[in-house]
């Protein structure tokens, strides 16, 4: 493992609001959970400065080293007297902290104007270091020369800019990017990589929402489905196996999340271990079928209740929603996941939620307590009101709802897009698929 992992910035303190500040902050997260400690290199009065409390953390080491004077305007630099004892003061003290360093970080120091001084502070140094590897992090999208001209740099920046850095990666965050950093670096274009700014879905979750997320692995899941039900068996939820099982069948990756609250006794009891038997013939690994009454949190009893923030943000994770429950009057949760963008399967044999859900919603057969055939003279004779679906093939009923399921998650823009950004932008998909190989990359550079 790279032990020796130092994250280079100019920040004097740690702005919410500025979005490298931001980048940092998720690199932090990421290097942290993957069990790495980190060193960042910050100005002095940083410390004194910093709410942000990832920075805080016993795996981050704070560094801070001088205050030097910047510009934002190339050619101001010129009026300064202690421009070079800046520079030599910058380079003695990162002498010191990067001599044992595997990997630098460095964000936007070869680039920015108001970086001059590091930037030809740590040149100094490289060639001591010659195994030491540089991740050239490039947040701006203004051209170099063009920067140039605007603000009196000229041809002294550009060589600068230009001057080689044979130990760098440069990082583009988008693939159309990588020759046009290339030109602005004189790089070669395999030493241009692509890493795409992640997205932390959970930060702002209730605890016991991430620890569901983590453990699920909700975010590398194709298919996630939560339903929120006492194990009523009006509710049903035995018909949502059914139908999950249907779409894991097709290929996908899935969860199922049963919110089981208040019940604890009874033939609830009874009809819970039924469907864990379900799920064990069709061969469902342990933690693709989760009650939420025996998620193993010590510290919260969810027997009867899970909190409402949790259920709010589990939606945000989940893509359908299934409800075959044969009687409601409104159904709130299927209110709450039509608002996180899930989309709606549920009851046709319920008229209720057809007149609520309309045409936005789609539908199949599941049976209800309510006679949809039959007029209200006849239920006020017989007190009778159902309506009983018998499936001529069930198994091919449920794998039609499945298809229907998976067609609308490729084919929905909506969904498509959440689905894709979901998996392969969350913090552990870009940090095992797109940094952790720049860390071990050979000395050849390649990946």
């Amino acid at each position: 493992m790279k032990n020796n992992i130092i994250i280079f910035t100019t920040f004097r303190e740690a702005s919410s609001s500025y979005s490298l500040n931001r980048v940092v902050v998720d690199q932090l997260k990421m290097f942290i959970a993957h069990g790495y400690n980190v060193k960042v290199i910050v100005a002095q009065g940083f410390k004194a400065n910093c709410k942000e409390t990832w920075y805080l953390r016993p795996e981050v080491e704070l560094i801070e080293i001088a205050d030097v004077v910047v510009q934002n305007e190339i050619s101001a630099y010129e009026r300064e007297k202690n421009f070079d004892q800046d520079v030599q003061l910058l380079t003695d003290e990162l002498r010191q902290i990067i001599k044992n360093g595997d990997v630098i970080i460095a964000h936007d120091i070869f680039y920015q104007p108001a970086a001059i001084k590091h930037n030809l502070a740590i040149r100094n140094i490289l060639p001591e270091l010659p195994e030491v590897r540089i991740l050239n992090w490039v947040h701006s999208a203004s051209v170099p020369f063009i920067l140039a001209q605007e603000r009196g740099g000229g041809v002294r920046y550009l060589d600068l800019v230009q001057k080689p850095l044979p130990q760098a990666f440069h990082i583009a965050f988008n693939p159309y990017s990588i020759p046009r950093v290339a030109s602005w670096f004189g790089a070669e274009l395999a030493n241009v990589k692509y890493v795409p700014h992640p997205h932390d879905f959970t930060e702002f979750f209730h605890p016991l929402a991430k620890d569901i997320t983590e453990k699920l692995e909700l975010l590398q899941t194709d298919i996630v489905c939560m339903y929120p039900c006492r194990l009523d068996r009006g509710k049903q939820p035995h018909l949502v196996l059914e139908i999950m099982n249907q779409v894991k069948q097709s290929g996908r990756t899935i969860r199922l999340i049963i919110a089981d609250f208040s019940s604890r006794g009874g033939d609830k009891v009874v009809y819970r271990q039924e469907m864990k038997n379900m799920a064990l013939d069709f061969g469902w690994a342990e933690n693709e079928l989760t009650f939420l009454s025996e998620f193993d949190m010590p510290e919260n009893d969810l027997r009867e209740e899970v909190p409402h923030q949790v259920i709010s943000n589990l939606f945000e994770l989940t893509n359908v929603f299934i409800l075959p429950s044969r009687s409601e009057t409104y159904s709130l949760v299927a209110q709450e996941a039509a608002m996180k963008r899930n989309l709606l399967i549920l009851n046709f044999d319920f008229p209720p939620l057809r007149s609520i859900y309309g045409e936005e919603a789609r539908y199949f057969k599941f049976s209800s307590n309510i006679d949809v055939n039959i007029g209200q003279e006849y239920h006020k004779e017989t007190g009778m009101e159902t309506t009983e679906t018998n499936y001529t093939d069930r198994i091919q009923y449920m794998r039609a709802i499945a298809n229907y399921i998976c067609y609308c998650q490729e084919h929905t823009r909506i969904l498509a897009m959440f689905n894709k950004l979901k998996k392969t932008k969350n913090l552990s998909y870009v940090f095992r698929h797109h940094i952790e190989p720049l860390l071990f990359a050979d000395k050849k550079y390649n990946v």
